[in-house]
């Protein structure tokens, strides 16, 4: 009887030690059934890219999968160079091509150009900032001070309606693209900031926070595209690259139908009120009111009144090269030199203008890549530059 019992005893402890090994097992063979599930509908969806493939994770993210090795591109095209306006170096140049994803070539936007709607509004350059945007300073790990910039505190100083964006396309490199929906612009509108790559100068360069829903995280920004009004394109990530409803593929940034490449900006209040290009002054049908050495000589406020810009209010003028402030004209000196100003376009400048200002016996000559005018509204907020 006693060795009955025994056995009886002894096999239901192995029965029971059984029992506990196969529920104990029973989470992890659930838990590998469910990943290997999940890896094969992945699969399903997957989308093969130029040089890597991804799967979509939310309407604008894409988890990278496989070899995330792009192909080499030629260290040429690989950059944002600027490029001439058939004469040579221009400060404010672009286009020309760039390698994107796959070797496909893509267009070069130049120095940061910021279109709402496809219409050019700005450049972000430092120099080209408007003054009342404010600074905010940064300590870096290793201790230093930085100055960067809320991006949705730029968007507001350029008269961009926050409550309105739809969507911000931040065009990078091997035609990458980083989409942020409006509603994050304004979520993250306190931590989104951006600087310069040296300092005071240099491209736009952002810095991304942990948490933000964004397509793809770029560094250098080649150009800023923002949608208020009209509906933006969608990313394909097969295509690599922006596509319109009907999936076809779009060359450049929609909707722009004067692409921002080389010239000089004129800047009223902040937003761009005329691009002046040298080879094109005479498309436009202003008769100068001098000729020398074949450059055409215009009066400033003349030739911006006829360009469409309101310039009656302007009370100061800064003259902008390179994101330096090399003169500014205001109070009794703009009101004494006002009708009097020239600016001129001659071959050798290479895309910048000249203005010429004072008397003619002692006239004063000064290269410029852009102009900032002020009303009396904004003239006085120039203490941080």
């Amino acid at each position: 009887m006693r060795h009955v019992v025994g056995v009886f005893l002894v096999g239901a402890a192995l029965l029971a030690t059984g029992c506990r090994g196969e529920d104990q097992g029973q989470p992890a063979r659930k838990a590998a059934a469910a990943k290997a599930k999940a890896e094969a509908e992945a699969k399903k969806k997957q989308v093969k890219g130029p040089f890597a493939n991804a799967v979509q994770v939310n309407e604008h993210g894409w988890m990278m999968t496989g070899d995330l090795t792009p192909p080499p591109v030629e260290k040429d095209s690989a950059g944002v160079d600027d490029e001439g306006d058939g004469e040579g170096a221009d400060t404010g140049g672009g286009g020309g091509g760039d390698r994107g994803g796959g070797g496909a070539k893509k267009k070069r936007f130049g120095q940061s150009p910021v279109y709402v709607d496809g219409k050019p509004v700005a450049v972000v350059a430092y120099g080209e900032l408007p003054p009342w945007l404010p600074t905010h300073p940064f300590k870096l790990n290793d201790g230093r001070e930085v100055t960067r910039f809320l991006l949705a505190e730029y968007f507001d100083s350029i008269g961009v309606p926050l409550a309105k964006i739809r969507e911000v396309h931040l065009y990078g490199g091997r035609g990458r693209v980083a989409i942020i929906p409006g509603g994050e612009i304004r979520r993250v509108r306190k931590e989104l900031t951006f600087s310069f790559t040296e300092g005071d100068n240099g491209k736009m360069r952002m810095h991304w926070g942990p948490k933000l829903e964004v397509s793809d995280t770029i560094d250098k920004v080649q150009a800023v595209a923002i949608y208020v009004e009209k509906k933006a394109p969608r990313w394909d990530r097969g295509k690599w690259g922006l596509v319109d409803d009907a999936g076809v593929e779009i060359e450049g940034i929609p909707f722009v139908e004067h692409p921002l490449k080389g010239g000089v900006r004129f800047y009223l209040d902040g937003r761009i009120a005329h691009h002046l290009k040298r080879n094109r002054t005479f498309d436009r049908k202003v008769e100068p009111y001098m000729m020398v050495d074949g450059a055409p000589y215009f009066r400033l406020f003349e030739y911006l009144e006829q360009m469409g810009a309101d310039t009656r209010g302007v009370v100061a003028v800064e003259l902008v090269d390179k994101n330096t402030i090399v003169r500014r004209i205001e109070g009794a000196e703009l009101a004494r030199e006002r009708a009097t100003i020239d600016i001129s376009a001659p071959p050798a400048m290479s895309g910048q203008v000249v203005v010429h200002i004072g008397p003619e016996e002692s006239r004063t000559a000064i290269g410029v890549s852009s102009v900032q005018l002020y009303t009396a509204k904004r003239a006085r907020a120039h203490n941080r530059r």
